[in-house]
């Protein structure tokens, strides 16, 4: 086992020199950790350099995020750079604090301005807008938290450790204009007399209205207890947010990934179109999905939980506490990376694409301990959605509809697709349904040969409005 010596450094190298030596001792292998800091960053090479004794992959640390997002790229240009054996990972560290999410938000948003690094390639990495808050969905949703507190609309989610009951929300409200009179968001704050005596009142400029950047840099100036509970409830308010606009089809989240437990070719690839110029062709791709859970591999995930020492009390099957079409829902939850925070596995469709708060899951079902009655409502569940999405047999949508529908036909247009990107969008528009009109870039991997298809998603709907105008446009460049 390699042990870590403390060597004296000597008066043989010049304190002008000291960053060039510590550098090339870590590039010649003689050390094998670099501390650097913002100043001292300069012009200084760290990557795997083929070229360098010391060709390890870096794992590049960040103690404490910069104010500057560009700061914070030119630092993690240190250590990658060109011909490097390979390329580092990063470790952005930061608290649990609302307020200190901000510093992860800007060097998200910068990092996604990179563009390739996260969209537009097949091999990119996963989307950093999770930690991106500053996005027109963030200021919506900061508009909506500032309209609760000022008692100007409704909140659109319970705030955290509030109940239904309506004193703990306008206590929770109480303290929330305090804090913000505190940092200086709510201005010309005065205390009512007559009927609402007592009570808080003030304005919150126009221009702090939709100033995420703002409010996450304000929080880091109030107690933490407050702090995370004003952080929660954006974060809650956005996650409702990115719901509508995903529902609506109108969410842009670049390249999705389509998942599902079975996925594979209903029927050999359909060549829709080629091109008179180059001879590329335009392929229609069918795949059927099966997105659901048995209830045997629910169990036994809950199992596997159990019998590693790593679950939560928490952990278990619920039931849903409201009726849907006459029957009530049963989920699996589990706790994932961050504490309070679940994984939640439905039978129809799999792992939900949000997690949830414990505080709202407690909100919404009940724990189960009848391992029968979960069983058997699971099971139904996943035999009725084979056949019809979540809205029943009366659904308007019809056939077309797939919302918590398990069995899935999915339609991929691939191959060449830019000469034909204006005929495939006039076929989308004229479309009944909002979400049936826009273009959405996916990609999935079939479960039998790992075939990765990536294209334009066609709803069933428009198919066939896709292929006539396509066949169209062949006909005339023939």
């Amino acid at each position: 086992m390699e042990k870590a010596l403390f060597i004296r450094r000597g008066t043989q190298v010049s304190m002008e020199m000291i960053n060039m030596h510590e550098k090339q001792q870590f590039m010649d292998d003689k050390k094998l950790i670099a501390i650097i800091s913002e100043a001292g960053s300069a012009g200084v090479s760290l990557h795997a350099d083929r070229r360098a004794k010391n060709q390890r992959r870096r794992v590049h640390v960040t103690l404490e995020l910069p104010w500057s997002a560009d700061r914070a790229i030119q630092q993690f240009g240190r250590t990658h750079r060109s011909n490097q054996t390979s390329a580092p990972q990063y470790r952005l560290l930061f608290t649990n604090l609302g307020g200190e999410k901000r510093f992860a938000s800007i060097v998200a948003k910068r990092l996604e301005s990179l563009g390739a690094l996260t969209q537009g390639d097949r091999r990119a990495g996963p989307s950093l807008s999770a930690f991106n808050y500053d996005s027109t969905y963030g200021k919506r949703a900061l508009t909506m938290v500032y309209r609760g507190i000022m008692e100007q609309d409704s909140f659109p989610v319970v705030p955290p450790r509030c109940s239904d009951n309506q004193a703990s929300i306008e206590e929770f409200i109480t303290e929330a204009k305090v804090a913000l009179v505190s940092v200086g968001i709510i201005r010309d704050a005065t205390v009512c007399n007559g009927k609402v005596a007592g009570k808080l009142s003030g304005r919150i400029v126009d221009a702090d209205m939709h100033d995420v950047a703002r409010f996450l840099n304000r929080l880091l100036g109030l107690a933490p207890d407050i702090q995370n509970r004003l952080f929660d409830l954006f974060i809650s308010i956005l996650d409702v947010v990115l719901h509508n606009a995903r529902r609506e089809g109108q969410l842009d989240s670049g390249i999705v990934d389509i998942k599902g437990k079975n996925i594979e070719l209903k029927e050999p690839p359909k060549t829709v179109h080629v091109d008179s110029l180059s001879g590329a062709s335009t392929i229609l791709f069918t795949f059927t999905i099966d997105r659901g859970v048995t209830w045997e591999s629910a169990k036994a995930m809950l199992d596997g939980r159990e019998n590693d020492g790593a679950g939560s009390s928490n952990d278990g099957f619920y039931e849903s506490k409201r009726e849907w079409m006459g029957r009530r829902h049963f989920t699996l939850a589990l706790e994932g990376s961050t504490e309070g925070i679940y994984k939640i596995i439905r039978p129809a469709i799999g792992e939900a694409l949000r997690e949830m708060p414990l505080s709202e899951l407690k909100g919404k079902y009940r724990k189960v301990s009848s391992i029968d009655k979960v069983s058997k409502g699971w099971q139904d569940e996943y035999d009725v959605s084979s056949k019809q999405c979540m809205h029943g047999s009366k659904c308007k949508v019809g056939s077309y509809c797939t919302v918590g529908r398990r069995l899935q036909e999915f339609n991929i247009l691939g191959g060449l697709i830019l000469p034909v990107w204006g005929t495939i969008e006039k076929a989308l528009a004229k479309q009944v349904y909002q979400n049936h009109k826009r273009i959405r870039v996916v990609r999935l991997v079939t479960t039998n040969d790992n075939q990765r298809i990536v294209g334009l998603f066609i709803p069933n709907a428009a198919v066939e409005s896709v292929l006539t105008g396509l066949q169209w446009v062949q006909d005339i460049n023939d």
